[in-house]
């Protein structure tokens, strides 16, 4: 079974309330309860519900209660974004498709899951969309109504597909569904940068930050937009206090070292791309690097990363927007466009934000061949 019990109260003019209702359903009915809840307190409030809000709210869905249970560990693992997470978020849904067939959210969680591991660089661009598209089409074919199936449509669209147009028609058709989806609003805001859109960018990166303020992934996804509009000094404020509670936390370290590179704080960048290092450098390689450092300074020890991680490319997949990034830091632009050129070769779904600030690829802006791939990519771009 599952027990709320809603209280629902104003603080203006004076503390009263409202209403208290308490709820006691089995599981199979949760998504029916949210449904109910939701009228109960329109109705309570006299908010006016149009005729499409209407009718999503009078859909009805029984769900298995462990393909429920497993799909919420599911949606737990996907926001780890480690390989062993990712591939046991997609454990956990494919197992709860085998108890309840029918269920869209369950493939449209899936088709996140391989677009979040085509990100990473966990499997070839290629291969992993044919795993989203494949659940994509599965989850549409099930529920025309599902905001989540549109945000990753969106998603798709502009990280993989370079179609900014169709990218922004559909998360708007996602956030038209649920205008209170964080996650949707956060991308739409990160595509909003890509297409040189700053003040649109950062409204919607706000709004979904006060959708859901404590959320360690959205404050990650928001600190990566605050460098990509150039405001570096106010995602460090966020991801200093991420990695307080969570030293290692890759997602959240990867942005400190673009978020301090950015403001000057070489010694903080070099720290944070420590506890990335230790995932693709065996221990004798960190230590070298960390020797190099000390004796030799930022720009040569990171002209040693990339170099390792070009050596970790020849037997394993990797973004190459990794070392590219490194390059530009170790002051070796012609070696950071060699593998720039490579990620458009696959597609690589991080290419979207070269123009950006975010990869800290601004001394490239006026190179020939970064013009050449944004012009290829019909990519908005501004080098003033």
């Amino acid at each position: 079974s599952v027990c709320l019990q809603i209280k629902l109260l104003t603080f203006y003019p004076e503390e009263r309330q409202l209403l208290v209702q308490e709820y006691k359903v089995d599981k199979s009915q949760i998504l029916n309860l949210y449904n109910q809840i939701t009228k109960q307190i329109a109705q309570e409030m006299m908010v006016e519900i149009t005729p499409e809000q209407e009718r999503l709210l009078a859909k009805t869905r029984t769900v298995d209660r462990e393909a429920y249970d497993d799909y919420l560990v599911g949606l737990s693992f996907l926001e780890d974004f480690s390989k062993e997470g990712l591939y046991s978020a997609i454990e956990k849904l494919n197992n709860a498709i085998e108890k309840d067939p029918d269920w869209a959210p369950l493939y449209a969680g899936l088709a996140k899951a391989w677009l979040v591991i085509a990100q990473a660089g966990y499997v070839s661009p290629s291969l992993a969309y044919q795993n989203v598209y494949e659940n994509l089409d599965k989850a549409f074919e099930l529920d025309l109504d599902l905001s989540n199936s549109y945000f990753i449509s969106g998603m798709s669209a502009y990280l993989y597909e370079w179609n900014w147009d169709k990218g922004e028609e559909e998360l708007l058709k996602a956030l038209a569904i649920n205008p209170n989806d964080a996650m949707s609003r956060i991308y739409y805001a990160q595509l909003l940068a890509i297409l040189q859109r700053p003040e649109e960018a950062s409204m919607q990166g706000q709004v979904a930050i006060d959708l859901d303020p404590l959320n360690p992934l959205l404050q990650v996804l928001y600190s990566a937009l605050l460098v990509g509009v150039d405001d570096c000094e106010t995602a460090m404020a966020y991801l200093e206090k991420i990695v307080a509670a969570d030293p290692g936390n890759v997602m959240a370290n990867n942005v400190i070292e673009l978020a301090a590179f950015r403001c000057g704080d070489y010694r903080r960048a070099f720290e944070a791309a420590k506890n990335i290092l230790g995932l693709l450098l065996n221990e004798d390689t960190f230590k070298k690097i960390e020797r190099i450092y000390k004796e030799q300074g930022f720009t040569v020890a990171y002209a040693e990363i990339a170099k390792q991680m070009g050596a970790y490319a020849e037997n394993s997949l990797i973004s190459p927007i990794e070392p590219a990034v490194r390059y530009i830091y170790a002051d070796m632009p012609d070696k950071a466009m060699d593998w720039l050129e490579k990620g458009f070769e696959l597609r690589d779904p991080n290419m979207p934000y070269i123009a950006t600030g975010v990869y800290n690829l601004d001394p490239l802006f006026s190179n020939p061949r970064f013009i050449d791939i944004v012009e290829k990519m019909n990519l908005p771009f501004s080098n003033n």
